[in-house]
C-alpha cells in the first residue's frame, strides 16, 4: 500500500483550479500499480455553496438489537404515517401497488418469480392493521420467506380469478386512497414521494450492506480481467459476482475504450476493451437499490482519458459536497458547473444529469412541476459525474452532519476528499500493469 500523501487544493475564485487536477497521485509519469492503493488528496471548496454536512445515522437503543423486532418497528412507523396521510385525505384505508411503496411499508420485502404487473403483491392498510394483499400463487412463500412475525394478515386471490374481484370487494362503500389509478380511488402517490426517502435505522443497516456487496462485485471484477475481454464477457463477470451474494441485477453497464463519451446510456455490447474500461452495476435487495462504478486501464492511461477523469473525480468530491439537507440536484449541478467552468469540460452538464433519488428505487429525478426538490437527512442519492469517456459514481446517503458513503471504494485505489474538515474516498484509477 502506498501511503504518501498528495494534496490538491480547488478554489472556485482561483484561476488555475480550471485547469488539469495535478497531485502526484495523478501526474502523468506515475507508477503503474496493479494492487489497490491509496493516495490521500485534499480537497478545499472554498467559497462553494455549500450547507453544513449532516450527521450520520442516530445509534439503534441497545436494547433492540433483534433483527426481526426492530424491522416491525419501522413497519409500524410506516403505518402510523399512512394512518396520518388518510387522515388528511379524508379516507378510511390505502392500498399500495407500487413496488417502490411496497418495499417502503414492509421495510425490505423481495417479490421473486415470473409474474405480470397485475399479479404483483400489494398492502392494505387502514392505519391500525395491515394486510398483505397477493394471489395464492405467492402468499405461502411471503409470509414463510418475508413477512413472518411481521405483524400482517392477509386478503388473498385465486390466481384463476384474478385481483379485480377481491379489489371490488376491498373497495365497495369505502372512501379509500391507492397509489394506481383504480376508478373512483384518490392517488396517494404525492403524499408519499417524500415520506419515503429518508431510511430507518433498520433499513440504513441493510442498505450499508447492499452497497458494500455491489462495490466489491465491481472491483471485484475489475481487478481480474484482461484485456481482449468484450463488454459482454465483463458485464457476466459482474453479475455472477452480484448473484453470488444474493444481489439482484438491475441494470450493468460498461464502456470500452471510450464509447461511453458517445453513449452516455450505453448498456454493453461486444466491443473489446483493450486500453480502458468504465464497469457500472445498480444491484437490488430487501427492495432497495444501489448503483456504483469504478474505472480500468491496460497499462498507463492515456492523457486525454485520465484528464477526464481527474475532471470527473473534481465532481464527484464537489456533489458529495452537496450531499446535505436543504441542497438539491439543481444546486449540486450548479457548483459542478463553476468547477468546471472555463476549462474543456465546461459543457459537459448538458449531456447527463448529476444525480437522482435511490433508496425504494432505481432512480427518482427529484424534481415536481419544474422545480428542484430539496434533499432531507435519511435520504439515498446517487451521483454520476460523467466526463467524456469517463464516469465516477457512487452511492451516498445524506446524513445529519456530513454524506454517508453507501458503495465506498475497499479493495480499490483511491483518494480522499477533505471537505470542510470532513474527508472520504472517492474511487482513482485500476491501472492494470500486464
Amino acid at each position: 500500500m502506498n501511503d504518501d500523501s498528495a494534496e490538491f487544493t480547488i478554489h472556485p475564485d482561483d484561476p488555475e483550479a480550471t485547469g488539469p487536477l495535478e497531485p502526484a497521485s495523478l501526474a502523468a509519469d506515475d507508477p503503474v500499480v496493479s494492487e489497490p492503493a491509496v493516495d490521500d488528496a485534499t480537497v478545499d471548496l472554498g467559497a462553494l455553496p455549500v450547507s453544513e454536512l449532516m450527521a450520520d445515522d442516530a445509534a439503534v437503543p441497545a436494547e433492540v438489537t433483534d433483527p426481526i423486532a426492530r424491522r416491525r418497528a419501522e413497519i409500524d412507523e410506516r403505518q402510523a404515517t399512512v394512518a396520518r396521510v388518510l387522515a388528511a385525505m379524508g379516507c378510511e384505508a390505502a392500498i399500495l401497488f407500487v413496488p417502490a411503496h411496497v418495499a417502503w411499508f414492509t421495510s425490505g420485502i423481495n417479490v421473486r418469480g415470473l409474474l405480470s404487473d397485475t399479479e404483483r403483491p400489494g398492502v392494505y392498510t387502514n392505519g391500525r392493521q395491515r394486510w398483505l394483499v397477493c394471489s395464492n400463487v405467492d402468499s405461502q412463500r411471503l409470509f414463510d420467506e418475508e413477512l413472518d412475525q411481521l405483524g400482517f394478515q392477509l386478503k388473498e386471490w385465486q390466481w384463476g380469478t384474478g385481483r379485480a374481484v377481491l379489489l371490488g370487494e376491498l373497495v365497495t362503500g369505502k372512501k379509500i386512497a391507492a397509489d394506481r389509478p383504480f376508478p373512483s380511488l384518490q392517488l396517494i402517490n404525492d403524499r408519499l414521494r417524500t415520506e419515503i426517502r429518508p431510511l430507518g435505522a433498520y433499513a440504513r443497516d441493510l442498505y450499508r450492506e447492499l452497497g458494500e456487496l455491489v462495490a466489491h462485485a465491481l472491483e471485484a471484477t475489475g481487478r481480474t480481467i484482461s484485456p481482449g475481454l468484450t463488454e459482454r464477457e465483463i458485464a457476466g463477470q459482474i453479475a455472477h459476482r452480484m448473484y453470488h451474494h444474493g444481489v439482484d441485477v438491475a441494470g450493468i453497464t460498461v464502456t470500452a475504450d471510450g464509447r461511453g463519451d458517445k453513449f452516455r446510456r450505453a448498456g454493453f455490447t461486444d466491443a473489446t476493451a483493450d486500453h480502458a474500461c468504465v464497469i457500472q452495476a445498480t444491484g437490488t435487495m430487501n427492495g432497495m437499490f444501489a448503483t456504483a462504478s469504478r474505472t480500468v486501464c491496460f497499462g498507463p492511461p492515456d492523457l486525454a482519458f485520465k484528464a477526464a477523469y481527474n475532471a470527473a473525480a473534481r465532481l464527484s468530491a464537489v456533489y458529495r459536497a452537496m450531499t446535505a439537507p436543504g441542497e438539491s440536484v439543481g444546486t449540486a449541478g450548479e457548483a459542478g458547473r463553476a468547477m468546471v467552468a472555463n476549462t474543456a469540460h465546461e459543457f459537459e452538464w448538458r449531456h447527463s444529469q448529476p444525480g437522482y433519488g435511490t433508496g425504494w428505487m432505481a432512480a427518482e429525478e427529484l424534481r415536481r412541476m419544474g422545480q428542484d426538490e430539496r434533499f432531507a437527512a435519511g435520504q439515498a442519492l446517487v451521483w454520476q459525474a460523467r466526463v467524456g469517456p469517463a464516469a465516477v459514481v457512487d452511492t451516498v446517503l445524506v446524513g445529519e452532519t456530513e454524506p454517508v458513503m453507501i458503495t465506498p471504494p475497499a479493495d480499490w485505489p483511491y483518494k480522499r476528499a477533505k471537505l470542510l474538515g470532513r474527508s472520504f474516498p472517492v474511487p482513482d484509477l485500476f491501472v492494470h500493469t500486464h
